[in-house]
């Protein structure tokens, strides 16, 4: 459960809906990590451009596709996450 309130899609800020709206385009939903960080701008405009060069072939990233999942299961796994 998060300790703050996640930002919703009606958000008030314009850079908040714009961010959300590239989320929803880059990954077809808003993350509720980003609906977290949307409560600063500054942190939420480079959110997405570090998850596209962290997470899609060919933006950047050093690792491989395999490698890059096994490294996010392995976090996920000590970080005892449910998911």
């Amino acid at each position: 459960m998060a300790r703050l309130p996640f930002i919703q899609d009606d958000a008030p800020s314009e850079v908040v809906r714009a961010a959300f709206d590239a989320a929803n385009r880059f990954n077809g939903r808003v993350a509720n990590s980003m609906r977290v960080f949307a409560h600063s701008e500054g942190i939420l405009r480079f959110l997405l451009p570090l998850q596209a060069v962290l997470q899609k072939d060919g933006l950047g990233c050093k690792l491989d596709a395999k490698t890059r999942a096994l490294a996010m299961i392995k976090v996920s796994a000590l970080n005892e996450c449910r998911y």
